[in-house]
């Protein structure tokens, strides 16, 4: 199959490059009129129109998903966008394609993923795909996209006070990612006279959940697909990542981040060398069985001062470690792992200079209470009760993991359209509890035994959310897609790299790494051997009833 793919982009670079203009410089091609709304494909939808511009010399950061390296980059393209709605629905969606010089198009497509509330993140993705000489695809799901919308979903989850706006859910939860496939295809065949012939689909935390959301629904969209960091069970553990500031309002105690950070010290001592190495990282989370409340009463260094570890610090270290749990052990969901860094989200507090601390704000957590919980944008997260929490959680999974939750195990139809996943995880990850993921693997392995022919999971030891790490960082990830879609090179492993330059090979799950001996910076002395990991449906009969 692969062959026939190449001699196709063969012909589709070569019909590029005798049909069409050379460059930008010749920009009839580049206007709204070159394009047409791909009304046949898009059932259920109507277009509000179309803009195609050229730019010029534009320049921006940018990263691909999932990556710590970024780069400024300087590209000309022909930026078009497309905007369209669901009659009756009162959404305005934007799918916006940024084709490359014509002869700087390398045959294939990107889409781009986003993070958190948002869809996509704009130039802060799309800009490496066209300098790289991809097409570059995002959308919007309706509601404005970026960071600072990442955090707080407020300008769009509601209609009214107790009115969710379900409809932009379903755009933002898996509905806008097809229709933004199709546009993009669409516009390509128009600028170009070809469709990419090849199409890959990449995103990081909430893009990886996007990712998996392509998988499951629509396989044929893409033919290679980075889920990294994947917010899969986002009605779940978005909530739930609430809980450990719950506790600290239950205890009335808000531990200063020095007493949080100290704590999760303490855990990598006691854990680092679960591996046979001592590197600062826990790369055997499981079998770390360190208790936070053993070091009760012994002194840690807080910014020059020293200061005793407290029994309420550790019951809010532990909370955030456990995860919630309901008394009857059937609501809840997994916690961090003990080396993922706590202030950052699920323990953060501020202090004042005379050390009076309190819960720092958790826009991400706290606003899915606020909004699709209970419904209402003045809701007093004080007040909310244990009770209360829990029955959220559930109320929660009842409601939305049909419209937003990437978690079906069955990816038979992405199998069958030739499609090929990279995903990987974090073992450090303060956002995203890296169990949620095994246990989806761990179900997609029990329903097709030979998944890893198309679908490869990875852990990363010591690597924090997306762009974040201590450990070696998959940076070169798409790349080995593509080599695995293009050119059948399996990724065994995948190659990853620290801030000092050292190479170290991440395992094929349920392989794990483990140090044999010899120089650390050397991949070779790490092997990827088997370990006995636990069933997560057993051990959380939450996530087996989800």
């Amino acid at each position: 199959m692969f062959s026939k793919k190449i001699v196709q982009l063969a012909l589709t670079l070569s019909q590029v490059a005798i049909g069409l203009a050379s460059t930008l410089g010749n920009t009839t091609e580049c206007t709204a009129d070159t394009f047409t709304y791909p009304t046949d494909q898009l059932s259920g939808t109507s277009s509000l129109g179309i803009t195609a511009a050229p730019v010029f010399n534009y320049t921006a950061i940018s990263v691909i998903p999932g990556t710590t390296v970024g780069a400024s980059f300087t590209v000309d393209f022909c930026n078009v966008t497309v905007t369209y709605t669901h009659p009756g629905w009162n959404d305005t969606i934007h799918s916006t394609v940024w084709l490359p010089a014509q002869d700087n198009w390398n045959g294939r497509l990107q889409a781009l993923g986003g993070g958190g509330y948002s869809a996509s993140f704009g130039a802060l993705y799309t800009t490496q795909a066209v300098a790289k000489g991809y097409i570059a695809i995002d959308t919007d799901a309706g509601h404005v996209k970026g960071d600072a919308p990442s955090l707080v979903p407020n300008t769009w989850a509601l209609t009214s006070p107790g009115n969710v706006n379900l409809y932009l859910l379903e755009d933002w939860g898996s509905r806008s990612l097809h229709e933004m496939a199709v546009v993009g295809k669409a516009v390509t065949e128009a600028f170009y006279g070809a469709e990419p012939v090849y199409s890959y689909f990449s995103g990081c935390s909430g893009g990886g959940r996007q990712a998996l959301e392509i998988a499951q629904k629509y396989p044929e969209d893409f033919d290679g697909i980075i889920a990294a960091a994947p917010a899969l069970n986002l009605e779940n553990f978005i909530p739930a990542g609430y809980w450990t500031a719950q506790v600290m309002r239950d205890l009335n105690t808000y531990p200063p981040a020095c007493e949080i950070d100290a704590f999760t010290e303490a855990a990598i001592q006691e854990c680092d060398e679960l591996d046979g190495l001592q590197d600062g990282i826990i790369a055997l989370p499981e079998l770390c069985a360190f208790d936070p409340h053993t070091v009760v009463g012994q002194s840690f260094n807080c910014s020059g001062t020293m200061r005793e570890f407290t029994s309420a610090g550790a019951s809010v270290v532990q909370a955030a470690w456990t995860g919630p749990r309901s008394q009857d052990g059937m609501t809840g969901w997994f916690g961090l792992n003990k080396d993922a860094s706590l202030t950052s989200y699920y323990a953060a507090t501020t202090c004042t200079s005379n050390s009076t601390c309190s819960a720092a704000p958790l826009g991400l957590f706290s606003s899915w209470i606020t909004y699709f919980s209970a419904k209402d944008p003045d809701f007093d997260l004080g007040n909310m009760t244990d009770t209360q929490f829990f029955s959220y959680l559930k109320q929660s999974q009842d409601e939305y993991h049909s419209i937003v939750a990437a978690a079906n195990p069955d990816l038979s139809g992405f199998r069958a359209a030739g499609g090929k996943m990279i995903s990987w995880q974090g073992l450090a990850d303060e956002a995203i509890p890296p169990n949620g993921a095994v246990a989806y693997f761990q179900q997609v392995q029990d329903l097709d035994s030979d998944a890893q022919s198309f679908v490869r999971f990875y852990q990363a030891p010591g690597v924090g959310h997306c762009q974040t790490t201590v450990g070696p960082n998959p940076n070169g990830a798409f790349d080995q897609l593509v080599a695995w879609v293009e050119n059948a090179v399996v990724p065994e492993t995948l190659t990853a790299v620290d801030t000092s330059g050292n190479t170290r090979n991440l395992c094929s799950w349920p392989l794990q790494q483990i140090y044999v001996g010899g120089n650390s910076s050397d991949p070779d002395s790490f092997n990827c051997t088997l370990a006995a990991y636990p069933s997560f449906a057993a051990d959380f009969p939450f996530y087996d009833s989800f």
